[in-house]
């Protein structure tokens, strides 16, 4: 079965270890970075023994400390939790989370679609697709900075369209000390991206599948990933898990 992505963060550029190396007026680095997100869609996965795992792909010299809080509440004030109706399905995750034995990141979208079959029970209802995804590639051409359209198809009929980009990453720029204060007064970090920003969680995308019968189907996912440009080049993160509740 491919990874559960139960929420997906991006690290910010140095925040707290080089708070001290620039100084910009009108602005107080943050110590720290939080990410919080909703995963009670996925509670059916989180009950008895369960492995999570945190997946940096950055590299540097002092490590990262993360830490992780896991908050859950009974189904309602008797304290009751078995009554959670709660189904999933993991589809596919293209994210490299086992890098270090040998996965390769996701430039399959350059030739070729995603396309994975699947089996709906007869017991569920209310389906819908949680999609994570993020463009990358680093440089002026790569898909990281330019808006890309990602298209699902559902048993050969495109069902939807969307196109990841955050304008807002200026926002968070007290958690990028380091990213590249340039003489404009533009940081780096403050540039539009496709689905993500530095030092923020990407929220996921719910699409609606309510109307698939129980039985197989087929999901496919196209991005139009953009070519390699010498020893530079893009790829994407794409995540999804059928959820839905059963009868």
């Amino acid at each position: 079965m491919p990874v559960v992505e139960l929420m997906r963060f991006f690290t910010p550029f140095g925040v707290s270890h080089f708070n001290g190396r620039v100084s910009i007026d009108g602005l107080e680095w943050e110590d720290e970075a939080y990410y919080k997100v909703e995963v009670s869609e996925l509670s059916d996965r989180l009950s008895g023994d369960v492995l999570i795992g945190a997946f940096i792909g950055n590299y540097d010299g002092g490590g990262h400390k993360v830490s992780l809080d896991l908050v859950a509440y009974p189904q309602d004030y008797s304290g009751d939790t078995d009554g959670n109706r709660r189904w999933s399905l993991p589809l596919f995750n293209t994210c490299n989370v086992m890098e270090m034995a040998g996965q390769n990141y996701g430039r399959l979208f350059r030739t070729d679609s995603l396309t994975v079959e699947f089996d709906i029970p007869e017991n569920v209802e209310n389906l819908r697709l949680r999609y994570i995804t993020t463009g990358h590639g680093g440089w002026g051409g790569g898909d990281e900075f330019n808006p890309k359209e990602n298209t699902v198809t559902v048993d050969g009929e495109t069902t939807f369209t969307f196109t990841p980009w955050r304008c807002d990453c200026g926002t968070y720029r007290e958690l990028n000390p380091v990213s590249g204060n340039f003489w404009n007064g533009v940081s780096s970090s403050d540039y539009s991206r496709s689905g993500w920003c530095p030092g923020t969680a990407t929220n996921p995308t719910y699409f609606d599948l309510s109307h698939l019968k129980p039985g197989r189907h087929t999901i496919t996912v196209a991005i139009p990933q953009g070519a390699d440009e010498g020893g530079s080049f893009s790829h994407w993160m794409v995540s999804g898990v059928l959820v839905g509740e059963r009868r």
